[in-house]
């Protein structure tokens, strides 16, 4: 089984590493990687009973994403040992915890110029926000993605048209302002989809 050190030498940019690593040994967390997940890119969890900390991370993401979203989680820690868990999840003590462990990173040479350019708008507009419902946040990032040039954006297709969700076609009936109700071709269920979410279209 790998170290915490060694995962996260395999997935972050490496300018970033060293500084990781001391957020991992500063907040004496349990750190694992996850399957990707379609509704979330990491998690964290706290358990009263024995103290633990636990953060994971989808295994499946860029380097960029997958730095971003570790900060994200780390901020929900540090919340959590400074105010207790009773807090709001993105309340004003995350979004300090987060511009906090975000800022001494947001460098030229941590992150590409477009990626940069759209965590100063993120951090500034709305840090509440996870970086998956920041669309504009999650295009750049995922620009960066292996399989980049095989999947869309919700928001990108239009009303009426199929897209794949692990192989299962849905249509788009209408565009609510964050969400789209879509409806399940085999079985005619409707469903909420995000917009940002990544689908396959049907061509």
């Amino acid at each position: 089984m790998r170290s915490t050190p060694e995962i996260l030498r395999t997935h972050l940019p490496m300018p970033a590493i060293d500084y990781s690593i001391e957020l991992w040994r500063l907040g004496n967390f349990f750190f694992k990687l996850s399957r990707d997940r379609e509704t979330k890119l990491g998690d964290y969890c706290f358990d009263p009973s024995s103290k633990k900390h636990t953060i994971t991370i989808n295994k499946g993401l860029n380097p960029y994403s997958f730095l971003v979203t570790y900060l994200h989680e780390v901020a929900h820690l540090v919340t959590t040992i400074r105010h207790g868990a009773s807090v709001k999840a993105h309340g004003e003590e995350w979004q300090s915890a987060f511009k906090e462990v975000m800022y001494p990173i947001l460098k030229p040479e941590v992150f590409p110029e477009d990626v940069l350019i759209a965590l100063h708008l993120h951090m500034f507009n709305d840090p509440s926000a996870s970086s998956c419902a920041d669309i504009t946040l999650m295009k750049v990032l995922g620009r960066y993605d292996k399989d980049a040039g095989e999947y869309s954006f919700l928001e990108d297709l239009a009303v009426g048209e199929n897209f794949l969700i692990k192989n299962e076609a849905y249509q788009i009936e209408r565009f609510l302002q964050k969400r789209a109700i879509c409806f399940e071709l085999k079985t005619g269920r409707k469903y909420y989809v995000p917009n940002g979410m990544k689908v396959k279209k049907v061509l």
